[in-house]
């Protein structure tokens, strides 16, 4: 469980992988990526657009962004329009980007980052879902010493006890805002949607992020 629990913290951190995955989504061909899920390439995620914007705090008209799911034999989640499925990093058993993201910050353009959320699984061995998460935050802590935890809330999806974690941090002079949320699975089983977008575009995503993560839904 430790390193698969280094794994998603690595995940969640974004930052520490912020020029890997920046490479790598740069590199992919495009038409790979397009091909691999047929989602209309509206602005919604994109925080420079006006009329994504405005939709924010209004459920009906939010959930007209969400008419893709991201699926695997496991599980589903709704996948906002115009963000696309990509092969998932080493770790993660499904990724997702914001192809259409605009990003304004110089430095998070030189590192080529795209806000982005990953799922990864993991087993508790016994740990609660706290202690689950006080592992993962210690993690956070002596990755990036710096960190700064603005929540840590219990909450529930889909029937399902889970635990949303939300952090600021600094690195390659980037301020980000990620959002970690754990899913207690079947028996053992933990899941975890790491999210990871600059600190300020989150004001324009928060909404988004938690409704992913509230349509997270296991097929077992």
């Amino acid at each position: 469980m430790k390193n698969k629990t280094i794994i998603i913290i690595s995940v969640c951190l974004g930052v520490i992988l912020a020029v890997l995955i920046g490479v790598y989504f740069f590199k992919q061909n495009k038409s790979t990526v397009n091909n691999a899920e047929n989602i209309p390439q509206e602005n919604f995620g994109d925080t420079n657009n006006t009329t994504a914007n405005k939709s924010q705090g209004k459920t009906n008209d939010t959930a007209k962004q969400f008419q893709n799911k991201l699926e695997t034999d496991d599980f589903s989640v709704n996948l906002p329009n115009g963000w696309a499925k990509t092969s998932p990093a080493i770790g993660t058993s499904a990724m997702a980007i914001n192809m259409n993201e605009n990003i304004s910050d110089p430095a998070a353009r030189k590192i080529n980052f795209k806000s982005y959320f990953a799922v990864s699984y993991d087993t508790l061995q016994s740990k609660s879902m706290d202690e689950y998460m006080q592992t993962v935050k210690s993690g956070l802590q002596q990755a990036i010493p710096d960190i700064i935890f603005t929540e840590n809330k219990n909450i529930e999806i889909n029937g399902k006890p889970a635990r949303a974690l939300e952090a600021e941090l600094a690195q390659k002079g980037v301020n980000f805002k990620i959002l970690m949320v754990a899913i207690k699975g079947n028996g053992d089983d933990v899941w975890v949607i790491s999210f990871n977008t600059t600190k300020s575009n989150w004001d324009g995503y928060k909404e988004i992020f938690y409704y992913v993560a509230n349509s997270f839904n296991l097929k077992l």
